[in-house]
């Protein structure tokens, strides 16, 4: 992987991805066999289309449901649940490529404007999320980890001072000036890296690297 991995914008659209889901019911307490923190998991992927178009009739004996966990291959049990599944799709704006927000490469870098409600609108710090243009910036890192820059450090040295930004940022992500460092009204936590577990680095001028 390189060093150097390049910030670039995601835009929402009208549009989704679909699948036909199948997954253990959690009463049962049947986890997966190839990983024990999940239940049993199946997905067959069907289409891209706008968010207003009206599903298919998907009966349980449409052939297309899924029979097997993706993850460990044990067999469903006909009890197990059935469900049509989406995920919203957002826009590469450098290259017009579509991606859900689970599916995004590192270096992707959206709004999360759910994570703005009508209390925290017009606020603006770490303890609120928002950030000094009134959005919540969310960036891929390298090792997937969704990082969101504007809210607050696990080892902020001002918990209770919600106005200040554990992580300062400055410039776009539309224009690839996006950075990110502790010039300004910060916390004295770190130098304005990013540690997410695995991987250790920083936002600078455009770019994550090490």
């Amino acid at each position: 992987m390189s060093d150097r991995i390049k910030v670039f914008f995601l835009e929402p659209t009208d549009m989704e991805r679909r699948w036909l889901r199948r997954y253990s019911k959690f009463e049962k307490e049947r986890r997966c066999g190839n990983n024990a923190n999940y239940f049993c998991n199946g997905m067959t992927l069907l289409y891209d289309c706008p968010e207003a178009q009206l599903w298919a009739d998907y009966d349980k004996s449409n052939p297309q449901w899924p029979n097997n966990c993706d993850r460990c291959g044990v067999a469903f049990e006909a009890d197990d649940e059935y469900q049509l599944f989406k995920r919203h799709l957002f826009k590469r704006q450098d290259t017009g490529e579509l991606f859900t927000l689970a599916d995004a490469p590192p270096g992707a870098c959206w709004d999360a404007s759910w994570m703005i409600s009508d209390w925290n609108r017009d606020k603006r710090g770490s303890g609120y999320h928002v950030g000094p243009d009134g959005r919540c910036l969310v960036v891929k890192t390298p090792d997937g980890h969704d990082w969101m820059v504007d809210a607050r450090c696990s080892n902020c040295t001002l918990p209770d001072d919600d106005e200040h930004f554990c992580w300062v940022r400055h410039g776009r992500p539309e224009d690839g000036t996006l950075h990110v460092d502790k010039n300004g009204k910060t916390c004295s936590a770190g130098a304005g890296s990013i540690a997410t577990g695995k991987w250790h680095g920083f936002l600078h001028n455009g770019y994550l690297h090490t």
